[in-house]
């Protein structure tokens, strides 16, 4: 299917892409434009215009300090791939990144994109959630956890953009991630991913269970994964029945965890 006619502005600053979605009826946000442009040609989406923030310098570039690792919103899954500043410091990101799609999606798909998209079977906002990441928007602070409230909804307002993804240098012991899917470049169905601290705090997200990822913290494995049972809605569509997420979601539970605790990275 082709594109209903849009139209098109391209700001040259975070001020002037602001302006622009507050001056629009029904304003899309293009970042790398993965999920976007396919969800307006099938008529899943109907924004009428386009505001092109994938140029924009103030959402690129990897830094870090003595708290945190930050990555721009806009800066391609790949390049996030290829960094070693991530690999140092997030290397569960790098290897959940390498379950995104296809290494064409990945050169153009971003961070900030997969977040303002809120796909409750999305992998990577529950990766940032599970690392514990904060969200810094053209308005305010977030934590990862907070920004998503249903499927492909978020507290954003219209003309709020994400700006930056900051992920603290938590000391970790253990990370664990499994997920199923049809193919291996296709969505998730439902997934789990979980961080051991050194002090052995756990924390596990499960998405694809949920209208929103599922977060759990605590030190005690068999109690999360009892809570996890209670938290769990799951729901039917395309890929997997609401019968099956609620039978694998705990089983990808399970394994995420004991891969955390058993892991060393």
């Amino acid at each position: 299917m082709k594109l209903a006619p849009l139209s098109y502005q391209r700001p040259a600053n975070l001020l002037e892409a602001s302006l622009m979605l507050g001056s629009e009826p029904v304003p899309a946000v293009l970042a790398g434009g993965q999920s976007l442009l396919p969800a307006l040609r099938l008529g899943d989406r109907s924004e009428n215009s386009l505001v092109d923030i994938s140029k924009l310098a103030e959402l690129r570039g990897i830094t870090q300090d003595v708290e945190f690792l930050t990555i721009g919103a806009g800066v391609p899954m790949w390049d996030i791939s290829d960094s070693p500043e991530v690999a140092t410091t997030a290397p569960l990101l790098i290897r959940v990144l390498g379950s995104v799609g296809a290494v064409g999606i990945r050169s153009r798909a971003t961070l900030g994109g997969s977040l303002a998209w809120a796909d409750s079977t999305s992998q990577l906002p529950s990766t940032l959630i599970v690392l514990n990441a904060l969200v810094d928007t053209t308005k305010r602070t977030l934590d990862a956890a907070d920004l998503q409230i249903g499927q492909h909804r978020t507290v954003l307002s219209p003309n709020e953009l994400i700006v930056r993804i900051r992920i603290p240098k938590n000391a970790l012991s253990g990370s664990g991630f499994h997920l199923v899917r049809r193919t291996h470049i296709t969505w998730p169905v439902v997934g789990a991913v979980a961080t051991r601290e050194s002090s052995g705090l756990l924390r596990l997200v499960v998405f694809g269970a949920a209208p929103t990822p599922i977060l759990l913290v605590g030190t005690d494995r068999a109690k999360l994964l009892k809570d996890l049972s209670t938290r769990l809605l799951p729901f039917d569509d395309e890929r997997a029945t609401a019968g099956y997420r609620r039978q694998v979601a705990p089983i990808l539970a399970s394994r995420a965890l004991d891969e955390a605790v058993g892991s060393g990275t």
